[in-house]
């Protein structure tokens, strides 16, 4: 099946090579192809171990990590092959990771020419399903806060597929509709943290290698489950898939849904990774209340499920929902952005054995100001509350508070 699925994308990707393309059109390496990041972190905060360093702290930055630290650097290349086919390669420094260098997105896109049917396009390789509408910066970030929304975290560091995209555009008068399709495999583990670590919030993004240490798990689960996670990993030679609806009526209003289903089977496994069976529906709405003023808003509601059937139920059924509400606005070249988010996890099975239940909300506030063309520093303060019972298997209180002071120079080219 994922052989079929790589034979169909490359068919439909290398259709663009068949036509006349200008030379002119074509730019493998030059300052047009190369972009990248560098984001220097200044912080201070309290709490709980971080969730990276096998705890289940929310965010990053812990009581433990004070001080100046370099959060990330991306290298971002973007070769022109023909007028519409195009790729993405991103290399990823992220310090706090294992491994610290890895590939971050790697895929070819088609786009063809408008027709009065619309337009398609395509990709296919290593990426992010389009859930999230806080990270279209350069190597997929958020450029106006330090910390995503608890549904993007968890996109960043658990949704990594790599298949065949597929999108149609259309216009009914002034309204725009587009309809995406995508067929997918290497994301089976896909909800081990969400279940084990319950949600975070942070700007750390996954890599083809990345390994995430879990914190530390019940008796029960610790004969059963690896104590950590590899995102992109295939075990079960099932395919998932994703379906996207947009529209873009004649208003500043774009809403969007949608539906993911990574299709795992429950039981594949290799040295204690599964294959998780997790799916979700995400809906999505961005408004612009003036020129200066935008309101982001997302909801996704999920499940996932991972081993045997035990009596009481399989080892892991899980719930899980999370929404937010962002707000920014632009003074003069400066931008205020202020989001509030709600998470929640609900375990259906074994709690007695292995409680997984969660519930919590987090507040952010960011100020972004520009330094110059390239360079502009932000500066954020965000407060986390979530009680989680499962805490206590590591000798923590259930119940945390956690607040982290960051300030960051985030230099582009």
């Amino acid at each position: 099946m994922k052989q079929t699925i790589w034979r169909a994308g490359l068919g439909v990707l290398l259709m663009a090579l068949g036509g006349g393309t200008a030379r002119a059109q074509v730019s493998l390496f030059g300052p047009e192809t190369l972009h990248g990041i560098i984001d220097l972190r200044l912080s201070a905060a309290d709490g709980e171990a971080s969730w990276l360093d096998g705890g289940t702290g929310k965010t990053v930055a812990s009581g433990d990590d004070d001080g100046l630290f370099l959060a990330n650097a991306a290298l971002e290349w973007k070769p022109r092959f023909s007028f519409a086919l195009s790729g993405v390669v991103t290399a990823e420094l992220q310090p706090r990771l294992d491994p610290k260098v890895d590939l971050g997105e790697a895929y070819l896109t088609f786009r063809g020419p408008p027709s009065r049917l619309g337009r398609i396009s395509a990709r296919a390789g290593l990426f992010y399903p389009p859930v999230s509408q806080e990270h279209v910066g350069v190597a997929w970030t958020d450029p106006d806060m330090l910390t995503a929304s608890a549904i993007n975290s968890w996109i960043g560091e658990e949704v990594k597929v790599g298949g065949l995209e597929v999108t149609a555009e259309h216009r009914f008068g002034d309204h725009q509709v587009s309809a995406t399709l995508g067929v997918f495999g290497w994301n089976d583990t896909s909800g081990t943290l969400l279940s084990f670590r319950g949600w975070a919030l942070h700007g750390v993004k996954t890599g083809a290698r990345t390994e995430f240490e879990l914190p530390p798990l019940s008796g029960y689960m610790k004969a059963r489950q690896a104590p950590d996670t590899y995102p992109v990993l295939e075990l079960d030679n099932r395919a998932g898939f994703y379906g996207r609806l947009e529209w873009r009526p004649p208003a500043p209003v774009v809403l969007n849904a949608t539906y993911y289903d990574n299709a795992g089977d429950r039981t594949s496994v290799s040295e204690k990774q599964w294959a998780w069976e997790t799916r979700f529906l995400n809906l999505g709405a961005q408004v612009a209340l003036d020129d200066r003023t935008r309101l982001l808003a997302q909801v996704m509601s999920g499940e996932t499920l991972m081993g045997y059937r035990a009596p009481g139920g399989h080892w892991i059924d899980m719930g899980f929902h999370a929404a937010y509400l962002m707000a920014s606005r632009d003074y003069g070249e400066n931008r205020l952005s202020a989001r509030v988010d709600w998470f929640e996890t609900n375990d259906r099975t074994l709690r007695a054995l292995d409680d997984n239940d969660e519930t919590g909300w987090a507040l952010a506030a960011d100020w972004r100001h520009p330094l110059s063309a390239r360079a502009a520093l932000l500066l954020e303060a965000l407060h986390v509350r979530s009680d989680r019972p499962g805490r206590a298997y590591g000798g923590v209180a259930p119940k945390q508070d956690q607040t982290v002071l960051q300030s960051a120079l985030r230099l582009t080219f």
